[in-house]
C-alpha cells in the first residue's frame, strides 16, 4: 500500500501563463477531450489484497501473459478504484497512472512516464470528465503548461516555466486562435503585461507592474505523480 498511501486530493491551481512569440499559436499535439475512453485495467490473473481487513479488496495487481500489467487501488476504502497504475513490458517500470481525486468513480488526472520519469500530466481541474489542463515535466519540475479555460476543447492559455517558476504566459482571451495578451514574470512575480489592441498579432501596448504592486511570488510548481 505504500506506493499509493498518500493520495493527493486537491488539484493545483495553475496561474496564467506567458510565452515568447506572437501571433497565431499552433495547436498542441497531445490528445484533447474526455477521459471516458481510457482503456480498462483488466487481465487474466488478479492478485487481490484487503489492506484494512474489512472484507473488501483494496488493491489488485492484474497480470497479462505472466507479467504485471496494471495495479488498481481503493485509497479511501469506499469500494471504488481511485488509482490505476500501468506498467512497461517488464511489469515493473511505470508507464502511466490515473487518479480519481474527488472519489466519484471518474478519472481526474492522467500521468505519463518515460524511462521511469514523469514527463506529462493531463488534468480535469473542474471534475467534468474533460481534460482542461496539460503539464510538461522535466526533472520533477513543470516546464510548460497549456489550459482550456473555456472548456470548449481549445487551448487558450500557454505558460513557460523555469525550475518550476512561471516566466512567461500568453492568452487567447476571445478564443479566436490568436494571442491578445502576454505576461512576463521575474522570480515568480508579474513584471510586465503586453496587449494587442489592433488585432495584428503583435503587442502594441505595455503595462509595467510597479514594484509595490507585484505582491507575493508564485510558488514553484513541482511535477510529481499524483500531485
Amino acid at each position: 500500500m505504500s506506493d499509493f498511501a498518500h493520495a493527493w486530493v486537491g488539484l493545483a491551481v495553475l496561474v496564467s501563463l506567458p510565452a515568447l512569440g506572437c501571433g497565431r499559436v499552433a495547436s498542441s499535439t497531445v490528445p484533447r477531450g474526455s477521459m471516458a475512453n481510457a482503456a480498462p485495467c483488466e487481465g487474466s490473473q488478479v492478485i487481490a489484497t484487503d489492506v484494512n481487513e474489512d472484507g473488501r479488496v483494496d488493491i489488485e495487481h492484474v497480470e497479462r501473459n505472466g507479467r504485471r500489467f496494471c495495479t488498481k487501488a481503493d485509497m479511501n476504502f469506499d469500494g471504488k478504484v481511485d488509482v490505476e497504475r500501468f506498467y512497461e513490458g517488464d511489469g515493473v517500470q511505470v508507464a502511466t497512472e490515473r487518479h480519481d481525486f474527488d472519489f466519484d468513480g471518474r478519472l481526474d488526472q492522467l500521468s505519463f512516464f518515460q524511462a521511469g520519469q514523469l514527463v506529462r500530466k493531463e488534468l480535469d481541474t473542474n471534475f467534468d470528465n474533460t481534460i482542461d489542463t496539460w503539464l510538461w515535466c522535466d526533472s520533477g519540475w513543470v516546464v510548460r503548461a497549456e489550459r482550456d479555460r473555456q472548456r470548449d476543447g481549445n487551448v487558450d492559455v500557454w505558460e513557460v516555466y523555469e525550475q518550476g517558476f512561471i516566466t512567461e504566459a500568453k492568452y487567447d482571451d476571445d478564443n479566436n486562435g490568436r494571442v491578445e495578451k502576454w505576461d512576463s514574470f521575474r522570480d515568480g512575480k508579474l513584471v510586465l503585461t503586453q496587449y494587442d489592441d489592433n488585432g495584428d498579432g503583435e503587442p502594441d501596448r505595455s503595462h509595467d507592474m510597479p514594484l509595490q504592486s507585484m505582491g507575493q511570488a508564485e510558488d514553484a510548481l513541482r511535477c510529481e505523480s499524483g500531485k
